[in-house]
């Protein structure tokens, strides 16, 4: 595709975004399985080494599959939006080998001793944990409060000079919660705080947190972005692009987070059915929302599509569709859990999720079994939970599985 060429549509970004012909004339971007890179002289090696020369020295450093990969997201993030001045925002990315070691890549080069994350009570267990038990050992402590209470956020802040990042996953795993991205920027900006939003449930196709002056998108690129489960990965993007070529890149070197080119390879690929796959997931997860809301064996729905879902008003305002991602409680708990994993035909039992197929997870007795029952209550995780990633099958089948499970 030629440079120049002025792309007008999301899903033409995603197919031809960050491709560069390769020297051979490969239609696709090859698997670049090479772990380290010649140069035609000494003076050149050194230019590359002292940063006067672009090229790849080292894969751990830096591969031309995984380039392409992290560009094409990068491409998707930024398409259409603008800073306050109108023009176009900036942004590079900086593929990981998954999600949590974008995090941690995020983490280690913003923070300091002495420093708090501000975040809520809704998030990615791998995300708590960090949180909650390794960055306390460095001397680094986590503020947790319910950031949908704009008011007390603001008195939080100003009562603690120490926090000095605003955490954010919107939707939330596995209860749904949204948090109102532009109104918590702007909480945040006013005090001076780092803003960072996993954008993993979303995707940038249906929430782009650049728009709203956010600093850093984490995805596990692992989930919606491969779309199929063939590979782990994850990405760390940031506006301020000296930063991220300086301190980030030096901390994500170090840490020794790098992807890998096959599971890059991948995630290409995966990509470039993405506005597709994210339509049909939507709307077969609002169907299958609407048909477990009227249902007698269920309680409650956790889908931001509902009207019923607390969050509904600030998912829509933020979020061009709902999403795929629901979660959903059994009135009879625990036993009445199992029981339904159990009688699953179609739809699949395993955890993960942004697959093609429908996946379901109990978490009281699954990822969440060794936590105490008090403490996944607080969050929401109810025995009677199941979280359910809707897949692009025929919704009918999808919930003809559902009702034969439920009765």
């Amino acid at each position: 595709m030629d440079k120049d060429f002025p792309i007008s549509g999301w899903s033409s970004l995603a197919v031809h975004g960050g491709h560069t012909q390769d020297p051979m004339y490969a239609h696709q971007v090859p698997i670049y399985a090479s772990s380290t890179y010649v140069y035609d002289t000494a003076e050149q090696g050194m230019r590359r080494f002292s940063g006067k020369e672009e090229g790849y020295i080292y894969s751990r450093w830096g591969n031309p599959t995984m380039t392409e990969a992290a560009e094409k997201i990068t491409a998707l993030e930024t398409f259409g939006v603008t800073d306050r001045s109108a023009n176009p925002i900036q942004a590079k990315g900086i593929l990981h080998a998954s999600g949590m070691a974008a995090i941690s890549t995020l983490m280690f080069a913003t923070l300091k001793p002495g420093d708090k994350i501000l975040t809520h009570f809704s998030l990615y267990g791998g995300t708590d944990e960090m949180v909650e038990k390794i960055l306390p050992e460095l001397k680094i402590e986590s503020v947790i409060t319910d950031l949908r209470k704009l008011d007390g956020v603001e008195e939080i802040i100003k009562n603690d000079r120490a926090i000095k990042m605003m955490y954010l996953e919107t939707p939330a795993n596995p209860t749904i919660q949204c948090v109102d991205l532009d109104e918590l920027s702007k909480i945040a900006k006013r005090h001076g705080l780092i803003v960072a939003c996993d954008n993993t449930f979303a995707t940038p196709y249906l929430q782009q947190p650049f728009k709203f002056d956010i600093d850093f998108i984490i995805h596990s690129t692992t989930k919606f972005l491969n779309g199929h489960g063939t590979a782990i990965g994850g990405i760390l993007l940031g506006r301020d692009i000296e930063f991220m070529k300086t301190k980030v890149t030096k901390v994500h070197r170090l840490l020794g987070g790098n992807s890998n080119p096959f599971d890059a390879f991948l995630l290409i690929q995966g990509i470039k059915t993405i506005e597709l796959r994210m339509e049909r997931h939507c709307a077969n997860a609002m169907q299958v929302a609407t048909y477990l809301e009227q249902h007698s064996a269920v309680a409650k729905v956790n889908y931001a599509g509902l009207d019923s879902h607390p969050d509904h008003r600030t998912a829509i305002k933020q979020m061009k569709h709902a999403g795929g991602m629901l979660s959903f409680e059994l009135k009879k708990g625990l036993q009445a859990g199992i029981d339904f994993m159990n009688k699953l035909k179609m739809c699949v039992r395993t955890v993960s999720l942004g697959t093609c197929d429908t996946l379901l997870s109990h978490p009281a007795s699954m990822s969440h079994h060794g936590v105490p029952k008090e403490q996944r209550e607080k969050y929401g995780i109810t025995d009677g939970l199941i979280r359910m990633n809707v897949g692009i099958e025929n919704v009918q089948d999808i919930i003809a599985d559902l009702e034969q499970a439920l009765s």
